[in-house]
C-alpha cells in the first residue's frame, strides 16, 4: 500500500513539473513603453527554445530572435498608441507602445527646410559675386513687391516653381516625399539625417555625424550650421541649442560622460555617443 502510495505521488509530481514546462509563459518587462530616443525599446523573457513573434497594429508578424530565453523588440513609435503582440507556442503577450508627437506633415517640414536652404546657397553666391548685404537686401524687397503685386495665381505658381527648385536643386536638400517608417534620409557634408516617418507624419530626427568631425574647424562650422537649420526648421532655438551643446560637448572633453536633455521650444535633443559617432535625437 505504501509502496503505491508512493509511486502515486511521484506520477502526480512529474505530471505537474511537465505541465509547468509546458505553460511557460512569454513576458516583457513592462504593459506599457514610450519611445527612448527614435524607437521604443521592449524586452521580455520566454522559453529558450520557443519561436517567438511580433505583431505590431494590424501588421503582417515577424520571427523575433530569441537569444536563450531573452528577446529585445524595437517598434518606431507613431502619433498614435500601438498595440504589440509576442507569442511563443499557446502563450502571448500585449503591450502597448504610447504615442509621440508629432512634428507635423513631413513634406511641410521638408519643404521650409529645403526653401531655406535655397535661399542661403543664393545668398551665398551673391556674396561671392561681390554683391554686399545691402545690395542683397534691396534686391529682395524689390522682388518681393513685384511679387506682392502679382495675381494669386500667378504668385501660387512662382511659389511652386520656386519650391521645385530648392527641392532638386539644392545640395543637401530633403527628400520632398518622405518615405515611412525608419530611415537615413539625408547625406551632407559628412554628416547623415535618419527620420521617423509614419502615416506621413515626421516622429521623430536623429543627426549623425563623425565624432572626429567636431575636432576638424571647418567640418564642424559645417556641422553646426546644418544642426542650426534642421533645429529651427523643427521648431527650436537654434542658437540656444547650440550654445547649449557646445557648453556641453566641452564639459564632456572634460571628463564629463553623459550629456543631458536640451529642450527649446518643447523639442527634445538627446545626444548618445558611439566610439566614433554622435547621435542627437531629435523628438517633441
Amino acid at each position: 500500500m505504501h509502496q503505491r502510495l508512493v509511486a502515486t505521488l511521484a506520477m502526480a509530481l512529474g505530471l505537474t513539473v511537465l505541465a509547468g514546462c509546458g505553460n511557460q509563459q512569454i513576458s516583457t518587462s513592462k504593459k506599457n513603453y514610450a519611445a527612448d530616443g527614435m524607437v521604443a525599446v521592449i524586452k521580455g523573457t520566454a522559453p529558450s527554445k520557443a519561436q517567438i513573434t511580433a505583431q505590431v497594429g494590424q501588421n503582417n508578424s515577424q520571427r523575433v530572435t530569441n537569444h536563450d530565453g531573452n528577446f529585445v523588440y524595437t517598434v518606431a513609435p507613431s502619433a498614435q498608441p500601438q498595440k504589440v503582440v509576442f507569442k511563443a507556442g499557446s502563450s502571448q503577450r500585449t503591450v502597448t507602445v504610447a504615442a509621440s508627437q508629432s512634428f507635423g506633415a513631413y513634406t511641410k517640414f521638408a519643404a521650409k527646410y529645403n526653401m531655406i536652404l535655397f535661399q542661403m546657397a543664393q545668398q551665398a553666391q551673391a556674396k561671392a559675386k561681390g554683391t554686399s548685404q545691402a545690395e542683397q537686401a534691396a534686391a529682395q524687397k524689390k522682388q518681393q513687391a513685384a511679387i506682392a503685386a502679382m495675381p494669386k495665381a500667378a504668385q501660387a505658381a512662382l511659389q511652386a516653381k520656386l519650391q521645385a527648385q530648392a527641392n532638386q536643386k539644392t545640395p543637401g536638400a530633403f527628400p520632398a516625399a518622405g518615405q515611412e517608417g525608419i530611415h537615413n534620409v539625408l547625406k551632407a557634408q559628412g554628416n547623415t539625417v535618419r527620420t521617423n516617418v509614419q502615416d506621413g507624419q515626421l516622429i521623430g530626427a536623429t543627426f549623425m555625424t563623425p565624432v572626429k568631425t567636431l575636432k576638424d574647424k571647418k567640418k564642424a562650422a559645417a556641422f553646426a550650421q546644418q544642426f542650426a537649420l534642421l533645429a529651427s526648421t523643427l521648431g527650436a532655438d537654434a542658437k540656444s541649442v547650440m550654445k547649449d551643446f557646445q557648453k556641453q560637448s566641452k564639459d564632456s572633453q572634460n571628463g564629463q560622460t553623459t550629456m543631458k536633455t536640451i529642450v527649446s521650444n518643447k523639442v527634445r535633443f538627446d545626444v548618445g555617443f558611439s566610439p566614433d559617432t554622435l547621435y542627437i535625437y531629435i523628438t517633441r
